[in-house]
């Protein structure tokens, strides 16, 4: 038997919305507002397709995105909802790494500028600036926490900017691994690498002729420095400024066993004076009563 014709005049097929997990949901979702099995529905039960699908537009954005799936029609197919829909979630996949990426490069300019600030233009610096490093970003450093770190980012006792910079964005982001993540059984998987981790912050360490221990962060500073290479804590046994020394300037008033004084004044038993000791009164009182100005005249004999 010939195979039948297809009609000429019937509608071109529906582009597949494929076999994802997407279009799957997409069409059960329509099925279950599609009671009637249609498979199509009007367009002004597009809101109700994407409750279904737990989505949800509301006003300009709402009609933006019914526009996509009206073709004129007035209708809305099984296929092409599902094709909407597919595109919908790849749209919002691709935004949000395109807002993941911008974050991560913010992190990166953050981790660079606080590098080439510590580092004073070089390419490296030293394990015993990492806490450096990590303060100049704001953010708490911990010893304990970041021991596994510097063993990883410092090998041969430096850390490079590129790997620092890289380290830092994944750490602060929760991409990378964390520190407290590790066993204490991948010690033992490599023992070599702990061993030269051990001898990196050992030679940090280390005590050196004339050398001081910085009580904060354990490593040694030359003798000379007036505060500590990796946290600045300042030396306790650099020189201090010498206090003023010197006889103090005497006040210019006093109490004392005779009374206040101001400046060569007192007050005393004959009372209270400023300044200069005073000269002899010109006048006085005296058994004989009240005088002024100059002693009076012996009286007269025979008065």
């Amino acid at each position: 038997d010939a195979a039948p014709r297809a009609d000429p005049d019937a509608p071109p097929p529906e582009p597949s919305a494929g076999d994802s997990a997407e279009a799957a949901k997409a069409r059960s979702a329509f099925d279950d507002v599609d009671a009637a099995t249609s498979g199509s529905l009007p367009v002004d039960r597009f809101e109700d397709l994407l409750d279904a699908v737990g989505e949800g537009f509301h006003g300009d954005e709402l009609e933006a995105q019914r526009a996509k799936v009206d073709d004129g029609s007035g209708k809305i197919t099984r296929e092409a909802f599902a094709r909407y829909y597919v595109a919908l979630v790849e749209n919002a996949d691709a935004s949000d790494d395109s807002g993941d990426e911008e974050e991560r490069e913010e992190e990166r300019g953050n981790a660079r500028e606080a590098f080439d600030t510590v580092a004073d233009g070089k390419t490296e610096v030293p394990s015993s600036k990492f806490q450096a490093l990590m303060e100049a970003l704001g953010t708490t450093y911990c010893e304990e926490e970041h021991r596994r770190t510097l063993r990883k980012l410092a090998p041969g006792g430096t850390v490079a900017r590129d790997a620092f910079v890289e380290w830092y964005v994944d750490w602060v982001l929760g991409d990378g691994d964390s520190d407290d993540d590790a066993t204490a059984t991948d010690d033992d998987d490599d023992p070599a690498a702990e061993s030269k981790a051990a001898a990196t912050w050992a030679s940090l360490t280390a005590a050196k002729e004339g050398s001081w221990k910085c009580e904060v962060c354990d490593v040694r500073n030359d003798k000379d420095a007036s505060k500590c290479a990796a946290c600045e804590t300042p030396n306790p046994a650099a020189p201090q400024k010498a206090a003023a020394s010197g006889n103090a300037v005497s006040a210019p008033g006093s109490v004392g066993p005779g009374g206040f004084s101001f400046g060569g004044g007192s007050v005393g038993v004959g009372g209270f004076s400023f300044g200069a000791p005073a000269p002899a009164p010109a006048g006085s009182i005296g058994a004989g009563g009240f005088s002024f100005g100059a002693p009076a005249p012996a009286p007269a004999a025979g008065s």
